[in-house]
């Protein structure tokens, strides 16, 4: 009767590309089409859930377990890896061979329980790489092998969770992150140096018990945003969910100083949104510009039930904003730049926290009623003429996040490659396309094609050398 129930309300992140893939593969040489650039030694990590079993409740996107799969470019070819993270968590349901934990739509049940999946993005830093996921201690893991070493928590450093959205400042090579939690404190900010020892934690007072999924980076400034999706464990064991979006709170911007103290962040209050991640940030004439892809609205439930799901792309809409920080005002002003859907923005690393000029993300029309997310073209947007420039991946096919690799270490901010994965639905496989970013909308000067369909999954990353 339970597999009745579970089957009659499955999941659309379950169905078509979002299904798990539920194979270990190597596989070398793989079909390029075209020439790989020199440039491109290293190689192209993707994480994402991927449940190695059918859940026993209702499953919400950012439930499954962690997979990493990684394409390596070397000497003009191209091979393929891929890895479940092995948690504790996914050991023993392998060992009792059915899925044993509850995911985010049912928090509280099985004794409260839930596994660090590591299945949202990767960290290469000081040598050691990394899964993430926002509700836990970071995973290592073997950047060749991808085999899983365990939970890493800074020499006992580290006692609660990290963001899955950590930054690295591209000058001093300082780690920036953050954890939250329900209880207060409800933001904990960390600061670790270029060797990887962690020398800064500093628990923040003030803010709501909220979800904050990303923060932002500048020269002399850490920036949070804690909107008002809510995380109330006082709701547990209700008829309302644990994660309910009060607007009513708004949202309350965090400025911290790099360097400075828990009793030095500012909170300013602006209009209530929800910002799932950032596209960069820099300091501008004595204010913070801070350039998010910007939900009007968010409920966790759109990411997860089949009724819930319809909403998200339809009335749920990222689009691209700049917003602008004023601390001595103690304002902020928000505006949108690009109406187009748009979501999982990048930028050429090398300018992180500071002025830029291009930025990276997927895009597309917004969604028909009853269709998970989708991204059909790539975005380029130029933040100094205000142009955006987009490029359609092709019929019947949906691109990935893009990550933006350099020509060389002396090239142009903007000049490299874009990378992206793309799912083909009629050939129901995957490949990885190169783009020259100057001839954003020309043909990809390569492509990867991987046998198989890599499901659709959340952050990646360009590791030269690896």
């Amino acid at each position: 009767m339970m597999h009745e129930q579970l089957q009659q309300r499955k999941s659309p992140f379950l169905e078509g590309n979002f299904a798990p893939w539920r194979r270990e593969e190597d596989i070398e040489d793989l079909e390029i089409c075209g020439a790989l650039p020199d440039a491109l030694n290293g190689t192209y990590f993707r994480n994402g859930p991927n449940p190695a079993f059918d859940p026993i409740a209702r499953y919400h996107w950012f439930d499954g377990d962690g997979m990493i799969h990684a394409i390596r470019l070397h000497g003009g070819r191209a091979s393929y890896r891929n890895r479940w993270v092995r948690s504790q968590g996914l050991l023993e349901e392998m060992r009792a061979g059915r899925a044993l934990y509850y995911g985010l739509l049912e928090l509280g049940r099985g004794e409260g329980r839930y596994k660090n999946t590591a299945n949202t993005n990767v960290l290469f830093h000081a040598g050691k790489f990394f899964g993430l996921m926002e509700g836990a201690l970071p995973t290592e893991l073997d950047p060749v092998s991808l085999a899983t070493r365990g939970e890493f928590d800074f020499g006992g450093k580290l006692a609660g969770p990290m963001t899955a959205h950590p930054k690295v400042d591209p000058v001093t090579g300082e780690l920036f992150f953050f954890g939250y939690s329900p209880i207060a404190p409800y933001l904990t900010f960390y600061r670790a140096d270029s060797a990887g020892h962690l020398v800064a934690v500093e628990p923040l007072p003030g803010g709501f018990p909220a979800m904050v999924h990303d923060f932002a980076l500048t020269e002399h400034y850490v920036v949070f945003f804690v909107c008002p999706l809510t995380f109330r464990l006082e709701r547990l064991g209700s008829d309302q969910p644990v994660f309910a979006w009060e607007p009513e709170l708004g949202t309350l911007w965090g400025c911290l100083p790099r360097y400075g103290k828990a009793k030095d962040i500012q909170w300013i209050a602006g209009d209530p949104c929800f910002i799932f991640h950032s596209m960069n940030a820099f300091e501008d004439r004595g204010t913070i510009v801070v350039d998010v892809a910007r939900y009007p609205e968010l409920q966790l439930s759109d990411l997860g039930e089949t009724e819930q799901s319809s909403r998200l792309f339809v009335t749920a809409v990222p689009t691209l904003w700049r917003f602008r920080i004023d601390p001595k005002a103690e304002t902020v002003e928000g505006e949108e730049r690009c109406e187009t859907l748009c979501e999982f923005p990048r930028v050429d690393e090398r300018v992180l926290g500071r002025p830029y000029r291009y930025g990276f993300a997927a895009a597309g029309k917004r969604a028909a009623g009853g269709v998970a997310p989708k991204f059909s073209c790539l975005l380029r947007y130029d933040w100094n003429t205000g142009t955006a420039t987009f490029r359609d991946v092709g019929h019947h096919r949906s691109a990935g996040e893009p990550v933006f690799v350099p020509a060389s270490a002396a090239a142009t901010e903007g000049d490299g490659y874009v990378l992206v994965l793309v799912y083909d639905e009629r050939e129901d496989r995957s490949e990885l396309q190169i783009i020259a970013s100057r001839d954003f909308e020309g043909d990809p000067v390569a492509t990867v094609r991987i046998p198989h369909r890599i499901p659709y999954g959340f952050h990646g990353a360009w590791v030269p050398g690896v």
